[in-house]
């Protein structure tokens, strides 16, 4: 617990402590005098004229930027508006004293960092990114902190970039909200190596990173080669959260998709502290050297003594440290409130993504569990057949580190409580489970766009995002094709919320992630039919694997995508139509045999009981193959029919070792 610094500045305003916190209860629903109010008829550039001596120097830096109009007319903003005395320290840290000697430069960066065109009140937030970037196109993050104010009483602090104190929350004006900090938020303009450097928990993994140069992999933010679609009379300019983008209709007259204007490189680094590695026997970078030799040669790797060489064990340890694109805490896996509260069922399973490091042909789990916290490579879940088998490494929320703001210009790093590895143990204990692959996490350009996990918190925010030919890792497409990548939804049958929608005449080609050992895997793909909807617009497809540099090879037959599971083909019978497991065992069997299984029954999904009882969900069993560790596995879905309405809905692949489909314990159905 720290002690407070006159958090309130000259405002001497109490915020009161909640019992349950700031992440579940809303902050509208919070009568405290003096907390926050409700002035009818103002905007954010009223609040802020009608208190002009609390926001001078922050109105002047506004209308310098000239953002002042937007903030008078309707629309959805947040501003984040810091007070005189706020604007004071900062000038002063910059030697300067008077708002004016600003460039007009720097006032437009003060103005666009504090405000976002999304509203966001306390329900809202939680640990991690804000929802949507700011005018900046740059993600703040929240986090919470504890004190004692200068009356001597204990309170919770809600922070913005884990320096900034939100003082007074949730005013609300008819353009949007206004919440007001005790210091200007400055995101730092240095990328991620560099931002690190400053750190002094991590010297020696920074020390690692310099060695292996894999610090100079994190030095990129921007595409140069990259150009927005060029706009012609079919294509609608339009404002969106902040940024200029492209819309026309995805298929659904409700539904428009984006192209983003820039196409942005971001990462994200796991890291140990130094009282991690003394703890453990290291106490500095040789020592680290040494003990990445034990972990990584395992006497069967030629040792190769070049630390840049990919190969060398030191950089095979801190590579598995790096992801290729930015996850706030809370974008670490599906973290909404909506979706984790309503529809999944966190005793059975975990929610968990996979992501392919940046240590070549390596995968990394990362599980969200009932506690709340967050894990690497953790292995099981509460109530699942062999509960916790492996913990896995636990990950830092942001309200551990108070002191220091761990994002850059181009990513953010995490702390960790153990140390993070990817040796044959953990590969072969850990990680033999059956991945289930979301397939908005198969590209780092679905992430670091923000298409992916983007969860729609008004009708007119509901749209999609397209992305260009060329310029999406890990994913190939004809001319033919549109892609576009779903915002978080509660109200489709999709697991988790996520979905990818497949339209035109369309041929595409996802990189899998790698697997983690050599061994048969079984690769399924999820499908929600919505057979009898209206919507059922789903077409015929034929589908293809292969292996690295070789050639496509189809899996079967074309698969129909509208076939209901009532559908001879299929052969789905409901669980509470057949009498006890033994029947229940033989309906999975022959389905399995025509190539079909029922879906999870860890999700709901739209609220209307677990997917698994649903005939309409069903999981598409696609080959089975024996697959290396060291190699690269493509699948390809090709539209049969030539039917420019149908579609292909992705959403999940599974990728299951025969360990698992086929072991002594049946595999669950969660």
């Amino acid at each position: 617990m720290k002690n407070s610094k006159n958090l309130f500045s000259t405002l001497a305003v109490a915020v009161s402590v909640i019992a349950g916190g700031f992440l579940q209860i809303s902050c509208l629903d919070e009568q405290h005098p003096g907390s926050y109010y409700t002035f009818e008829g103002e905007t954010v550039a009223s609040f802020l004229e009608n208190r002009e001596d609390l926001f001078s120097d922050f109105i002047y830096c506004l209308k310098e930027s000239g953002v002042w109009g937007e903030m008078r007319t309707y629309g959805e903003h947040t501003c984040f508006a810091p007070t005189n005395e706020a604007m004071k320290t900062f000038l002063s840290e910059k030697g300067i004293s008077s708002v004016t000697q600003l460039t007009k430069e720097e006032c437009d960066t003060i103005a666009k960092t504090h405000l976002c065109n999304a509203t966001f009140y306390c329900k809202d937030l939680q640990d991690g990114a804000f929802p949507y970037p700011n005018l900046l196109d740059r993600y703040l993050t929240y986090s919470t902190d504890s004190a004692i104010n200068e009356n001597g009483a204990f309170e919770v602090v809600y922070k913005v970039n884990t320096l900034s104190s939100i003082i007074e929350r949730d005013d609300t004006v008819t353009n949007g909200v206004v919440h007001i900090v005790d210091r200007v938020v400055v995101p730092s303009n240095r990328f991620l190596p560099d931002r690190m450097e400053e750190d002094p928990l991590i010297t020696i993994f920074n020390a690692a990173l310099a060695l292996t140069q894999m610090n100079d992999s994190l030095i990129a933010y921007m595409d140069p080669t990259y150009v927005s679609p060029a706009y012609d009379s079919l294509l609608i300019c339009f404002k969106q959260t902040g940024r200029t983008a492209i819309r026309y209709s995805t298929g659904y007259e409700t539904e428009n998709g984006t192209f983003p204007d820039k196409r942005y490189f971001k990462f994200t680094a796991f890291v140990e502290p130094d009282s991690i590695f003394i703890a453990n026997g290291i106490n500095n970078l040789e020592e680290l050297r040494k003990k990445a030799e034990e972990w990584y040669a395992n006497g069967h790797d030629e040792y190769y003594d070049d630390p840049t060489d990919r190969r060398n064990s030191l950089n095979k340890f801190v590579s598995y440290h790096l992801l290729p694109m930015e996850l706030s805490y809370n974008q670490l896996t599906t973290s909404q409130d909506y979706i984790k509260t309503n529809f999944v069922t966190w005793d059975a399973i975990d929610i968990e993504d996979w992501y392919e490091t940046m240590m070549p042909h390596s995968v990394m789990r990362i599980s969200y569990p009932k506690s709340g916290d967050r894990f690497i490579n953790r292995k099981g879940a509460t109530k699942a057949a062999r509960g916790i088998e492996f913990k896995g490494v636990r990950i830092w929320s942001p309200a551990e580190r108070t002191d220091f703001d761990q994002t850059a210009l181009n990513g953010q790093y995490h702390l960790l409580d153990e140390i993070l590895l990817y040796t044959d143990e953990v590969r072969q204990n850990n990680l033999n489970t059956r991945m289930r692959v979301m397939c908005n996490t198969m590209s780092p350009d679905f992430i670091n766009s923000g298409a992916r996990g983007r969860f729609r918190a008004t009708e007119s925010d509901r749209y999609t995002t397209g992305f260009k030919k060329g310029f999406c890792k890990n994913v190939e497409y004809s001319d033919e094709t549109q892609l576009w990548v779903r915002y978080r939804d509660q109200s489709f049958s999709c697991f988790l919320g996520d979905e990818m929608t497949i339209r035109g005449i369309y041929d595409v080609t996802f990189r899998l992630p790698p697997v983690p050992n050599d061994g048969t895997y079984e690769i399924r793909m999820f499908e929600c039919t919505l057979a009898g909807s209206a919507y059922s617009d789903r077409g015929v497809v034929q589908i293809y694997f292969k292996e690295g540099d070789g050639e496509f090879q189809p899996c079967g037959i074309p698969v129909d995508l509208t076939l209901d599971g009532n559908n001879p083909k299929v052969g789905w019978i409901a669980d509470s139509e057949l009498s006890g497991e033994g029947e229940i065992l033989a309906n999975e069997k022959a389905m399995r045999n025509r190539g079909y299984m029922k879906a999870m029954d860890s999700y709901t999904g739209s609220g209307s009981g677990n997917l698994r009882e649903r005939s309409d969900c069903l999981r598409k069993i696609l080959t089975n193959d024996y697959m290396y560790a060291n190699k690269d596995y493509y699948i390809r879905i090709r539209l049969v029919l030539d039917n420019p309405t149908a579609v292909c809905p992705f959403n999940v692949i599974e990728i299951v070792p025969k360990s698992v489909y086929l072991g002594e314990i049946p595999e669950d159905r969660h």
